[in-house]
């Protein structure tokens, strides 16, 4: 069932195209979207800590199978545009050794943030002010302040639950970037546990409400703490 856009209407996510892969007319169509579902990852690791190298620079994880599940497309049609990307010089791959996935690094060319539309529409000028004053949406300047104030409380909601990112063979582990980060520093084999979790999800049907929690509680089973032996006597006896 579709609707009319109106006003008022809330716009489903969507992913920003980069203009500038409009003239990069040797690249396949696949290619392209793969570049914009990467470089959407990639604003998440910008805004959060644990998410760039010691020279600063950005990285993701994506695995292909991911990826292909994502996209919807095979497994060598992924690779083939990686590589294609790759060869573009917009993306560069790094391995992390065996069982870990590769280290995406997203590239831009620097005329690219030079890029703006030439021809606006009144509405768009009026949205886009030049003097330095804040932008506001036609739809904020209708709303009341009662309607503002419920607005945000449902993207407050909706920010916190897109805020998890789904990982696991079968994409059904969901962390948020601090606790994966969390996890990184206190589980050395945290991505064994976490395919562990998605395989036995899948296979079992079961659920868990907090999979941090439940990695983190599957960690301390396999692994318990050592009993601390006190060799302390009371008066009159010994040891």
């Amino acid at each position: 069932m579709t609707q009319f856009l109106t006003q008022d209407s809330p716009i489903p996510p969507y992913m920003a195209f980069p203009r500038f892969l409009l003239d990069k007319d040797g690249l396949s169509e696949t290619a392209k979207i793969l570049y914009t579902v990467l470089l959407d990852r990639a604003r998440l690791s910008q805004k959060n800590d644990g998410w760039s190298d010691e020279q600063g620079h950005v990285f993701i994880f994506f695995p292909i199978k991911s990826l292909t599940e994502t996209m919807h497309k095979s497994e060598m049609s992924i690779k083939t545009a990686l590589s294609a990307l790759e060869k573009e010089n917009l993306i560069v791959r790094r391995r992390q050794g065996a069982g870990f996935p590769n280290r995406i690094y997203i590239k831009y060319p620097l005329e690219a943030l030079a890029q703006t539309d030439r021809n606006l529409s009144v509405r768009q000028i009026d949205s886009c002010p030049t003097d330095g004053t804040k932008t506001v949406s036609v739809t904020e300047r209708k709303l009341s302040s009662s309607n503002k104030e419920k607005n945000n409380m449902k993207r407050t909601n909706t920010e916190s639950k897109d805020e998890r990112t789904a990982y696991g063979s079968y994409q059904n582990v969901f962390l948020s970037v601090e606790e994966l980060i969390s996890l990184q520093k206190v589980v050395p084999h945290y991505q064994e546990y976490i395919e562990k979790l998605s395989s036995y999800m899948a296979s079992s049907g079961k659920q868990y409400s907090n999979h941090a929690a439940t990695i983190r509680s599957w960690v301390l089973r396999d692994h318990p703490a050592p009993v601390k032996r006190t060799y302390e006597c009371k008066e009159d006896e010994s040891l």
